[in-house]
């Protein structure tokens, strides 16, 4: 069976195909943003509480740099880094 033919005949099911596994690239590029934003809110939220006080409960920080290690995996960009500095310098407390 030549190419032509066989393109000819599954022409349908070829283009079906293709158009899913762009839809599928184009959701899992979503779901990574979605959840970029998440963890720099939720690190952002810590530090809007922690911020003042230049105080944070050990469970905040280990929130915070989990949060941070996953955000740098997905390739966040670095202006959290400046915070995470900051945070790191704060008295921890129970």
């Amino acid at each position: 069976m030549s190419i032509m033919q066989f393109l000819k005949e599954y022409w349908v099911v070829i283009s079906f195909f293709v158009t899913e596994i762009i839809a599928l690239i184009i959701f899992a590029n979503v779901v990574l943003k979605i959840l970029k934003c998440s963890l720099r809110n939720d690190m952002l939220d810590i530090w809007d509480k922690c911020k003042d006080k230049k105080q944070i409960t050990r469970y905040q920080l280990q929130s915070f740099l989990y949060s941070y290690d996953l955000y740098k995996k997905l390739k966040g960009n670095s202006f959290i880094d400046e915070i995470k500095e900051r945070i790191e310098h704060f008295e921890v407390i129970d």
